[in-house]
């Protein structure tokens, strides 16, 4: 009954919801395309950037169970869950909006959020240090999302709202491998993702996007539209280019990318250089190949300078081309992960100044957990909220003043 009834509840509520708004043809009716599919990009990016800090940190296995009755239960309460919240949040945006756009947008988003968030747990912490656990990773990642959504749903119907709701549902109850973070990462992705996407759709939506929004507005084209499209262009090969990144990075396209930390394969190469490393078999490995095989739990790159065989095996001797004897243990085939067939020089400092800046950012958001977090999220909600009523009343101010009022 735990799954049964939400499901048959928010099966009811979606078919109601449904009915009352006029069915299918209405719905398309306030649908643009450009928007889902911009919606459906920001939950890409989510998704990209959850599997990136999972592979910067640990992944683990989902806690839910993956027989066959249990997907089909699942999938069935997931389903009706998103389909009577989505239904149910655009009949409530679209008929709310009327003269107060900004309003409508922060009363359905707590409404839903939470629906989703238990009011008890809000006020009924002791410990500060689970109570801004929680505030990091079940109100303010929940909030963020609800206030994209809502904002979706507001321009562009259920369609939008189902496009970024969907995929991070389903890839949370249905991927058998899930990131396991530390409460500090998952709520700042959780926050700043969707607060992103928030301003960058904010900055692509058009004067026809508001129009059919029921938004007033000046009825003259701007040239919004065509950098708008042209931005939506522009983050689908932002997207590509980043999945291409992640399947590198786990050596689906055939090589492994990995940046030089040391200098003892000095002159060979140096720190900030990044090597590019193909699998290669053991019986392949020759004298004077640079190999990239695990040391006690980190990868390292030293050149084969001896070939032993023990028991059948090739063992390796390596020796860092700057160190002056070899390694002192042996390397055997199954630590090694692959062969450096090239590099580029100095790439690999980028992302090295990057971690550099991200890990002193992190240390000092750490260090004051509760006030940062509580700060930085109403800063960021209050200044996309800010945004989005900042370009609507100056497209309703323009509005007035083309008819003299």
């Amino acid at each position: 009954m735990a799954y049964a009834l939400p499901s048959i509840c928010w099966a009811t509520l979606a078919l109601v919801t449904l009915y009352i708004t006029g069915g299918l043809k209405k719905i398309r009716s306030w649908t643009s395309n450009r928007i889902t599919l911009m919606a459906l990009l920001v939950a890409a990016f989510q998704i990209f950037i959850l599997i990136d800090a999972g592979l910067i940190n640990k992944f683990g296995k989902s806690p839910l169970s993956f027989t066959p009755d249990a997907i089909a239960i699942n999938l069935t309460l997931v389903t009706a869950t998103l389909l009577g919240t989505e239904l149910s949040r655009a009949y409530l945006a679209r008929n709310l909006i009327r003269k107060r756009p900004t309003l409508t947008l922060a009363v359905v988003t707590l409404l839903y959020t939470f629906t989703n968030v238990s009011t008890f747990a809000l006020v009924n912490f002791k410990d500060p240090l689970i109570y801004s656990r929680f505030i990091g990773t079940g109100f303010l990642p929940v909030l963020t999302q609800n206030l994209l959504a809502t904002y979706l749903a507001l321009l562009s119907g259920p369609l939008a709202s189902l496009a970024y709701c969907a995929p991070l549902q389903y890839f949370q109850w249905f991927s058998p491998i899930l990131p396991d973070l530390p409460w500090g990462y998952e709520s700042l992705i959780g926050v700043m993702t969707p607060t992103i996407g928030f301003i960058v759709i904010n900055m692509a939506t058009t004067q026809r996007d508001l129009r059919k929004a029921g938004i007033p507005t000046p009825r003259k084209p701007t040239p919004r539209f065509g950098r708008s499209r042209s931005s939506v262009k522009g983050w689908l090969a932002i997207s590509l280019f980043l999945v291409l990144i992640v399947w590198s990075s786990t050596g689906l396209l055939g090589f492994y990318p990995s940046i030089v930390a040391s200098g003892s394969m000095r002159p060979a190469l140096d720190v900030g250089d990044v090597s590019i490393v193909v699998p290669i078999g053991p019986s392949q490995i020759q004298l004077g190949d640079i190999i990239q095989y695990s040391k006690e739990g980190k990868m390292t790159l030293h050149r084969v300078v001896d070939i032993q065989q023990a028991e059948g095996a090739r063992l390796f001797i390596t020796k860092g081309d700057d160190n002056p004897i070899p390694d002192s243990d042996p390397v055997f085939p199954a630590q090694i992960k692959g062969k450096l067939i090239f590099s580029l020089p100095k790439v690999g400092w980028i992302s090295i100044y990057f971690k550099t800046a991200i890990a002193k950012i992190w240390t000092l958001l750490s260090t004051n957990i509760i006030l940062t977090y509580m700060a930085t999220s109403v800063i960021m909600l209050a200044a996309s909220v800010y945004s989005f009523h900042t370009y609507k009343t100056r497209s309703h101010n323009c509005w007035r003043r083309k008819r003299g009022w």
